[in-house]
């Protein structure tokens, strides 16, 4: 921890050192102006950060100042953060692990950051990114990475009967599936094959 100076020995005011202090942490920090992608009703936030601080800490912190909650947590999460150039264009996502200061050595330079809050869904214990808003549940089994012939997937609030194979279900962020391998959805393809 750096100490304040004692400029009161020099003849100086405890106003003066404070001062003298809080200039020289700012050399060794950032300030950002920080929003949420396409969310209108967030208003957006400033915040200061260390220059040693990593991109991951900055996306946490700007989080916790938007009142966001980053899926699946703020040590890994798929949300992402980018930077916000001229004529408010959103940069491509931001590596996490860079420190600000080597963010701040990038070329376009901006201290306006956006963070997009994906679409991300809990399969079991797997989060993923859904790619539409809309999908079957045979295609976020295979999001899963999971044979959809094999599994079946439900809700976990009414895991009675699985979900029909083909019709699509309109998925919300930090939505929960759960799979059950008992090839119900493989046994129907199988029977309308024997149908034909």
């Amino acid at each position: 921890m750096q100490e304040v100076p004692n400029i009161q020995q020099n003849g100086g005011s405890p106003e003066a050192a404070l001062e003298a202090h809080r200039i020289a942490l700012r050399g060794h920090e950032a300030e950002f102006l920080v929003e949420v992608i396409h969310h209108p009703d967030h208003e957006p936030r400033h915040i200061r950060v260390r220059k040693d601080a990593t991109l991951l800490d900055v996306l946490d912190e700007s989080a916790r100042k938007l009142d966001v909650k980053l899926l699946p947590n703020p040590h890994a999460p798929l949300d992402r953060l980018h930077g916000v150039y001229e004529h408010h264009r959103i940069g491509e996502p931001l590596d996490l692990g860079l420190t600000v200061e080597d963010f701040l050595r990038q070329e376009p330079e901006t201290h306006h950051l956006g963070i997009e809050l994906v679409l991300a869904i809990e399969i079991n214990t797997r989060w993923r990114i859904a790619p539409e808003k809309e999908m079957t549940p045979k295609a976020i089994l295979t999001l899963a990475g999971l044979p959809w012939q094999e599994y079946s997937l439900y809700h976990p609030v009414d895991s009675v009967e699985p979900l029909p194979p083909d019709t699509p279900v309109k998925l919300h962020r930090g939505e929960r599936f759960e799979t059950q391998r008992d090839g119900k959805y493989g046994a129907e393809a199988s029977g309308a094959h024997r149908l034909c």
